[in-house]
C-alpha cells in the first residue's frame, strides 16, 4: 500500500514537471520564465524606503522578497498599487453579497480574458452558489438564454461596458431595480478594479500557471 501510494505521488510529480517543461518550451521569447510575463517579479530590494513599506502590506509577497499575485506588475510603481489594493478592499466591502460579486468578478476577468484572477476565483464562485452552468455562460461568452434573470443582468451589464462600451437603458434599469442604485454602482466598482489587474496582464503578457486552464482560446 506505501508503494502504491510512492508510486502514484511521483507519477503526479513527473506529470507536473513534464507540464512545466513544456509550457517554458513554448512561452513567447519576451516571457520570463518566473513571472511569466515580460517584466520580472518586483524585488523589495530594488524600491526605496516609502516603496518597501508599501511593498510589506502588499498581498503577493514571497519570502524570497518578490511580489507575485494580481498587483506584481502595478507594483512597479508602488503608491499604485496600493491605491488599487485599497480600491478592492472598498469595492469588495459594498453592499453586494458573495453570489453577485463573485459573478461580477469573473465577468470582468472573462472580459480581459485575465486568467490569474479567473482561476482563483472559479472556486469561490462555486461556494457561492453560482451554477455551473452559468459559469460555462460567462467562460464562453455565449447566449444568456437560460440564464435566471440575477445572474444574465449582471452578465449583460459588464459585457455591456467591456465590449459594447455603451449600457443601454433598459440594461441598467433591470441592474438597478434589482440590485439598487448602490448596488448597481457597486457591481462597476467590483467589475472595474478586477478589470484594472486584468489590463496589467494583458500589457505584459501574462501566461498562465503550468497546468491551469487559459481563457484566450475560448
Amino acid at each position: 500500500m506505501i508503494l502504491h501510494r510512492l508510486l502514484l505521488c511521483v507519477s503526479a510529480l513527473l506529470l507536473l514537471v513534464a507540464a512545466a517543461v513544456a509550457q517554458t518550451a513554448t512561452l513567447p521569447p519576451d516571457i520570463n520564465k518566473d513571472s511569466l510575463a515580460r517584466l520580472p517579479y518586483l524585488q523589495r530590494q530594488t524600491l526605496d524606503e516609502a516603496g518597501q513599506k508599501i511593498f510589506d502590506v502588499l498581498p503577493g509577497r514571497s519570502a524570497n522578497g518578490t511580489l507575485g499575485g494580481p498587483l506584481a506588475f502595478a507594483a512597479y510603481n508602488p503608491a499604485v498599487a496600493k491605491a488599487l489594493f485599497d480600491l478592492h478592499n472598498a469595492a469588495v466591502g459594498g453592499t453586494l453579497n458573495a453570489h453577485v460579486r463573485e459573478l461580477a468578478i469573473l465577468v470582468a476577468c472573462r472580459e480581459t480574458n485575465y486568467d490569474l484572477e479567473w482561476n482563483a476565483h472559479e472556486p469561490s464562485a462555486v461556494r457561492a452558489g453560482i451554477d455551473a452552468k452559468v459559469i460555462d455562460v460567462v467562460r464562453v461568452k455565449a447566449a444568456l438564454t437560460g440564464v435566471p434573470e440575477p445572474d444574465a443582468a449582471v452578465i449583460r451589464f459588464g459585457r455591456q461596458m467591456f465590449t459594447d462600451k455603451r449600457v443601454d437603458s433598459a440594461t441598467f434599469a433591470k441592474i438597478v431595480e434589482l440590485y439598487g442604485q448602490r448596488g448597481a454602482m457597486d457591481i462597476v466598482a467590483v467589475m472595474n478594479t478586477y478589470a484594472v489587474s486584468g489590463f496589467y496582464a494583458i500589457a505584459v503578457d501574462e501566461q498562465p500557471a503550468a497546468g491551469k486552464p487559459t481563457l484566450r482560446s475560448k
